[in-house]
């Protein structure tokens, strides 16, 4: 269940252009000049786990996710370590005055924001570009292991795609994790589209 290296090719393209948009539009929100980067893209088949390199299985992680449904259906989550998701806000915000007991709802207001910008960003890319149409749940925040996260669905009925992200500012990077679940007719309609994109470029 691989892509060929077409595919791969203009699948990075849309979620690279949804990547820009997302960028552009927190730019605005916040006023801080941040460079969403997606340097690395991997498809994991069915029955096999993604490879979170450097985190450990008991480490506790900060994700948005947001659920489709329509010509593709499944789930999309943006996932960063604490300590990513503190800075990047951080940075994000600059001091802000806010008492203390409102300062972890502040935190997780903005990463649930930031995750709804850029997975709308991407997964928008890619359904308006080959043409498809999907309706979108509203993003949920949760702070889970690696583990919790990889169990939702069976692991034998869905593809993963694992689009390493970097939100690169002034000061410093922010790593992440960007997460699309397929089920696998879904998948396998996310191909026939990007095949019919492929031959209407003549590729």
């Amino acid at each position: 269940m691989n892509l060929t290296l077409q595919q791969t090719d203009l699948l990075k393209e849309l979620i690279n252009i949804g990547a820009g948009k997302a960028a552009g539009l927190i730019n605005q929100m916040v006023g801080v000049h941040v460079r969403l980067e997606l340097p690395e893209l991997i498809v994991v088949p069915p029955g096999e786990t993604p490879d979170f390199a450097g985190r450990g299985f008991e480490e506790v992680l900060s994700a948005v996710r947001l659920g489709f449904r329509g010509a593709f259906t499944g789930w999309t989550g943006l996932v960063f370590s604490r300590n990513s998701a503190n800075w990047l806000v951080s940075q994000l915000l600059g001091q802000v005055d806010t008492p203390p007991m409102d300062l972890d709802s502040l935190r997780i207001g903005a990463i649930q924001e930031v995750g709804n910008i850029v997975l709308n960003g991407v997964m928008g890319s890619i359904v308006n570009v080959l043409g498809e149409n999907v309706g979108y749940f509203p993003p949920d925040y949760f702070e889970s292991g690696i583990q919790d996260i990889l169990t939702s669905g069976n692991a034998s009925e869905r593809v993963v795609l694992l689009i390493k992200a970097r939100f690169r500012l002034e000061d410093g990077v922010a790593d992440g994790d960007i997460l699309i679940f397929f089920s696998m007719d879904t998948f396998e309609s996310l191909v026939r589209s990007l095949d019919r994109l492929l031959a209407q470029a003549g590729a």
